[in-house]
């Protein structure tokens, strides 16, 4: 039978296997993590669960050893995400209406947070608005820009949004075809990955090639051995073709376990992860003394590796959503003490900067992962909000959620035969040195699903 090299296109994460489970994991809430280790454990004998530790002393989480950061597994995951790339607390749990979570609501979600202008950030809203389920482009720059209507938007402007968000989680979102989207995710992997630059040359100039097989070609024109070139389509096929179909969406009610929970102590806050659903795992070192005592296979061998390399990634993810959480309260100290009103402006940037990763994957751990505050729970990506600029004695920019939380206490304090307008809000905002437009104010209104000052008047006649 004569070998021949195939080459064909799946939906995953780049790199090993261990690295795309580790990648995984980290998007896992602590509930989806607990069924992800039952799944394990029935599969892998050197596994076997902790018992859990005494809620009730939930205090700092165990310091992760230095075996953690040592392996060589471990440096490709850091350089992988450091590419550029209310009263419930006494309830176990709650239950809350989930929120349907889409692509298109998940990208508008990074939108706002991106350090756009007013022109940019309408022509990023079109470019989203364009992009299909798959997660490619499905129009022309040229028709995005006479869907804008304005005259003052080149199309050099265009290119330049659409690049940011192509870098927006999934990487890759927005490509115009499979090679740039595939170029894009090359772009973001660590420098060091072997056979990164073939993979490059493969992508940008031989995907024809590619799909006729045509692998005596490539590797003439390459200059490459057939081993060395199988390995690069092996990188290239690991990436994501459809990078938008990863993208979960939850639509029915769910029940709403924190993954973390924030306490004051002696004036300080800290965050702990809630031990009492955060998996523990071990190795079950009898087990593990019978097989060497009687000697092991390359199986069993295998089997070991996975189960210390499980523990050591789990305990990365704990240490990355623990990291980041930590620095989103940090950021958001004054929301605690004060409430919404006081919210600060913060966006994923700030937070990727903070802790050394890249904003991608700032967006994947903090979505669904709810932390449990004297506030109540709230899930991570509460606490971003983008920030209008301001006049107040600081001259520091006021987040659009501690607006909308002012708006909302106007409304419910206003007199109930006079209303207050979209307009008149905007003049009391200006008032606070807060300048957002009439048409600002009615869209952080419709967000919160309250009425027009009309109806909001008619339903006080009506009810006399």
């Amino acid at each position: 039978m004569k070998a021949t090299l195939q080459m064909g296109l799946k939906q995953q994460l780049a790199l090993t296997p261990k690295l795309r489970q580790a990648i995984k994991l980290l998007q896992l809430s602590s509930l989806e993590l607990e069924h992800e280790i039952k799944l394990v454990l029935e599969m892998n004998p050197f596994l076997e669960q902790e018992e859990p530790l005494d809620p009730k002393n939930n205090e700092e989480y165990e310091e992760f050893d230095s075996e953690t950061l040592s392996n060589d597994a471990w440096e490709d995951l850091h350089q992988y995400f450091n590419s550029p790339s209310s009263s419930a607390l006494q309830q176990d749990f709650i239950l809350q209406q989930g929120t349907e979570t889409t692509l298109h609501s998940h990208l508008l979600w990074q939108m706002e947070l991106a350090p756009f202008t007013e022109k940019e950030r309408a022509i990023a809203s079109i470019i989203i608005d364009s992009i299909s389920d798959d997660g490619y482009l499905t129009c022309t720059l040229k028709e995005i820009q006479d869907s804008l209507c304005r005259q003052d938007i080149a199309l050099s402007e265009i290119e330049s949004v659409l690049n940011v968000v192509q870098q927006f989680d999934p990487i890759g979102i927005g490509a115009r075809n499979l090679t740039e989207c595939l170029t894009i995710q090359l772009a973001n992997l660590p420098p060091h990955i072997p056979l990164l630059e073939e993979a490059k040359i493969l992508t940008n100039h031989y995907l024809d090639l590619l799909g006729k097989r045509d692998y005596t070609q490539l590797c003439d024109s390459l200059n490459i051995s057939s081993t060395t070139l199988e390995s690069a389509i092996k990188l290239l096929v690991s990436l994501n073709p459809r990078p938008g179909t990863g993208i979960l969406t939850n639509k029915d009610p769910e029940y709403i376990i924190p993954d973390l929970i924030v306490k004051k102590k002696n004036g300080q806050y800290s965050v702990q992860l809630n031990r009492e659903f955060t998996p523990r795992i071990r190795v079950n070192t009898r087990f593990e003394s019978l097989i060497r005592s009687q000697g092991e296979t390359n199986s069993l061998r295998e089997q070991w590796n996975e189960a210390r390399w499980l523990i050591k990634t789990i305990k990365t993810r704990n240490k990355i959503l623990l990291t980041v959480a930590r620095s989103i309260i940090e950021a958001q100290e004054e929301f605690l003490e004060g409430g919404e009103e006081r919210m600060k402006p913060l966006n994923l940037q700030d937070i990727a900067q903070c802790v050394g990763l890249h904003e991608s994957t700032i967006s994947r751990v903090t979505t669904h992962k709810y932390i449990l505050t004297p506030r109540g729970v709230f899930e991570l990506k509460f606490f971003f909000s983008n920030g209008v600029q301001s006049s107040n004695l600081r001259n520091t920019p006021t987040s659009s959620s501690s607006i909308r939380a002012l708006i909302k206490k106007w409304i419910n304090d206003e007199p109930r035969d006079k209303p207050l307008s979209d307009q008149l809000i905007s003049t009391l905002l200006l008032q606070q040195g807060i300048k957002i437009t009439r048409r600002t104010v009615t869209k952080y209104r419709e967000i919160m699903a309250i009425p027009c000052s009309l109806h909001r008047k008619q339903v006080l006649l009506n009810s006399k």
